[in-house]
């Protein structure tokens, strides 16, 4: 088990930009695909994404020259990937805009009648004004608050309901006729999954209801064009319309149609206007083409509407040179929603081949488990053998790596590579080629015996302790790699099989000991060696060692620059968290002037200049020992001074320019004095910070050891008055504090 030579993690970028559909949405990185891509697929090569589920790696794929053909059986995937492709302009989606606010429901223009019905008055001005949502607690017949900016008088922010709101709500407490709609939108009246229909729209308010249906019904008068503009700002509406917005948390991803204990019922009129913003994106227009027809040479996207198991009949004599994906995580509360949305937005017709989703309320890791084994499966012919498999995990956790791992050694694929950055919870993987059929069952001796030895190989590389996720990814690597699957297990029973091994093996009776644990969840704390004493040093400290030799040997650099390289320094499952780049930065590093994104090494941490403050740290510790009237001790070659009265020990100290721990804190310390790390100032953050994620060496330190900054130890030098009854005190008066690195990375 060699986890230094794993590939290396690809770091990315991550943007905050809201996106359309984006709290339901991967979170990819943009970049990460194309770098992979360019270091290892020709640029005109054809492409295969079997899941679909990230319009961005498709768009990032194709913009870099390739051709990608992508199966996308949901069709608010494949409208999100059409849209995101050809993007409208914002003139385009404020002229559909406008032709819908000038439909007429009756004798009234609809954007006014729709306006009305979200309009309050200002609890300062009394102005009738619109509210940006009402504030409801589950199972209430009226809301309790709402959300409001004055634009009269700037009076803003959570204010009390008033009669008029209450009364308003009340209009719509049944909206029988507009709800039977909505469900024929969807499914027939007869037909046996009406039911479930039923369910997925209860996570919409009355009001919500009528608005959309009235939308609805008036697409049929608009242009083509105009209707497809409008498709893509409804779409965010529809999302934006219902119960799923807990209160007051301001991000929320759900998982299930859950309505939460207090939410926000949204201005749907307010949601359609600024749903434009997130849809134009400023970029070109990306060839697309509907499977059979194929994208030029130069690069563009081929669309399937239908699942992998039926495409891959159909492509043997495509030359694909890579398949690239990233994987979908399963997601009840989304699934469920796209075949409402394709109904509104498309008829009965487009749900047909969907609506399953809308039986299953459940999704747990053992059914994606099974479901990425019975995708990948279709894939395991002769065409793909050669193929390498790349795809990338985002919001990665222990069952999420599990599945996609387990899944694919279920389909044969054979594990080459797992890189992972828990701090960004991405986690990159690479299949190459296809496992020979099994010999004989694994047995779960195997298992008992891969777990606990892989977990403790890797903690013994990283050298300090780990949080679970990495000793998960170091166990599933070797079992990908040593063992047969019993072919008498279904993928949900390997799936479980695997998880109670875990939970079984990781024990104080293997020698792991666990920092901050819990009973309840192997993923919580921190996970370390009851014997480390054949461990390396730690990963932080040669990370740090890293980062200096990149700010010596480069004029400049940027935290994209440094981290890609420090990340293939240590890849795989040693890929350091961008925090504690960027802490070594602050610590080394100081911006150039005029340019807040390029980095250089600080004058005062040349070699030179160092070297200077060495040797003067040992004439201020031997001139103040011996003004103590210590016995003063000094070894050059490492930097170590002692203090002894009576021949005791009283102090070591040890002067560093770094702030490596390992050397120091892996001493056996006998019982004797007090022992000093003495160190620059811009060093003791960079402590702090190692001291806070390694639990380990934080005990050693709480119990031994005590840090002095070089500019204390100055002024303890010029302070006359110092004698040894107050020394102890006056050492401890400038301590090592951590405040949290503000991160340039996106």
């Amino acid at each position: 088990m060699d986890f230094e030579q794993y590939p290396a993690y690809i770091p990315g970028r991550l943007s905050k930009a809201a996106k359309p559909l984006g709290r339901f949405r991967p979170p990819v990185q943009a970049g990460v695909a194309s770098t992979w891509l360019t270091e290892n697929v020709s640029p005109g090569s054809w492409l295969l994404d079997p899941f679909g589920a990230a319009p961005e790696l498709v768009l990032e794929a194709a913009r870099q020259g390739y051709r990608i053909l992508v199966a996308a059986n949901n069709p608010i995937n494949r409208f999100i990937l059409e849209t995101l492709a050809n993007p409208p302009s914002k003139s385009d989606f404020q002229g559909a805009l406008a032709a819908l606010a000038a439909t007429t429901i009756g004798k009234e223009r609809l954007e006014p009648h729709i306006k009305s019905l979200y309009t309050t008055i200002c609890a300062e001005c009394q102005a009738k004004i619109p509210v940006e949502a009402y504030l409801w607690k589950s199972g209430s017949s009226s809301p309790y608050g709402r959300i409001y900016t004055c634009p009269h008088c700037d009076d803003s922010g959570e204010r009390p309901i008033t009669p008029a709101d209450i009364a308003a709500a009340e209009r719509f407490g049944k909206s029988g006729l507009h709800q039977a709609r909505a469900l024929e939108r969807v499914v027939p009246l007869n037909d046996p999954d009406r039911s479930h229909a039923e369910e997925a729209l209860s996570v919409y308010p009355p009001r919500a209801i009528y608005v959309l249906v009235t939308i609805i019904n008036k697409l049929n008068t608009l242009s083509r064009d105009q209707q497809r503009y409008l498709a893509a700002l409804l779409l965010v509406c529809f999302d934006q319309a219902n119960t799923l917005w807990p209160h007051p948390v301001e991000r929320a991803r759900p998982r299930q149609l859950t309505i939460p204990p207090q939410y926000r019922e949204n201005n749907i009129w307010l949601a359609l206007e600024q749903a434009v913003s997130l849809w134009t994106t400023g970029e070109s227009a990306t060839e697309l083409t509907f499977w059979p027809e194929t994208p030029p040479a130069e690069g563009g996207i081929c669309l399937f509407k239908g699942r992998i198991k039926t495409l891959a009949s159909q492509i043997s004599n495509l030359k694909v040179g890579a398949i690239i994906t990233a994987f979908p995580r399963p997601n009840q509360a989304f699934w469920t929603l796209s075949a409402l949305w394709s109904g509104w937005l498309w008829g009965p017709e487009a749900v047909e081949h969907f609506k399953s989703v809308l039986r299953r309320r459940r999704y747990d890791w053992g059914w994606h488990t099974t479901a990425i084994a019975a995708a990948l499966s279709n894939l395991k012919t002769e065409h793909f053998e050669n193929f390498p498999l790349w795809g990338t995990i985002n919001e990665v956790e222990p069952g999420f790596l599990s599945a996609v791992a387990l899944g694919a050694k279920i389909a044969d694929f054979r594990l080459s590579a797992l890189s992972l950055r828990a701090a960004e919870r991405q986690a990159q993987f690479l299949w190459q080629g296809f496992d020979s059929a099994p010999e004989k069952p694994e047995t779960s001796t195997g298992l008992e015996e891969i777990i606990p030895t892989a977990t403790r190989a890797y903690l013994q590389t990283r050298g300090e302790p780990s949080t679970y996720i990495y000793c998960h990814a170091a166990g599933l690597t070797e079992i990908a790699a040593q063992t047969r699957i019993d072919p008498s297990l279904s993928p949900y029973d390997y799936f479980g099989q695997i998880q109670a091994t875990f939970q079984q093996e990781l024990s104080y009776r293997n020698k792991f000991l666990r920092y901050e644990g819990s009973s309840n969840s192997l993923d919580v704390g921190q996970w370390w060696l009851a014997d480390p004493s054949e461990v390396s040093s730690p990963l932080a400290d040669h990370v740090e060692k890293s980062v200096v030799q990149f700010l010596v040997q480069t004029p400049t650099t940027n935290f994209g620059e440094i981290d890609q390289a420090i990340c293939a320094e240590f890849p795989g499952l040693l890929s350091p968290d961008p925090q504690l780049i960027q802490v070594c930065l602050d610590s080394y590093g100081q911006l150039v002037a005029g340019n807040d994104d390029r980095w250089a090494l600080q004058t005062q941490d040349a070699p030179t200049k160092r070297r200077g403050d060495l040797q003067e740290m040992e004439k201020l510790l031997e001139m103040l020992g011996a003004r103590l009237r210590y016995q003063v001790n000094l070894d050059q070659n490492l930097r170590q001074v002692q203090w002894n009265l009576k021949d005791k020990v009283e102090y070591t100290f040890f002067i560093s320019a770094t702030a490596i721990l390992g050397k120091y804190l892996s001493i056996p310390i006998s019982e004797e004095g007090k022992f000093i790390v003495v160190l620059p100032g811009s060093r003791a953050n960079l402590v702090a910070y190692k001291l806070k994620h390694n639990p380990h060496f934080a005990q050693i330190a709480d119990q031994h050891w005590h840090f002095l900054k070089y500019r204390h130890l100055r002024q303890l030098a010029e302070n006359e008055t110092l004698n040894i009854s107050i020394l102890n005190d006056q050492l401890g008066l400038d301590p090592l504090t951590y405040s949290e690195p503000q991160l340039r990375l996106f």
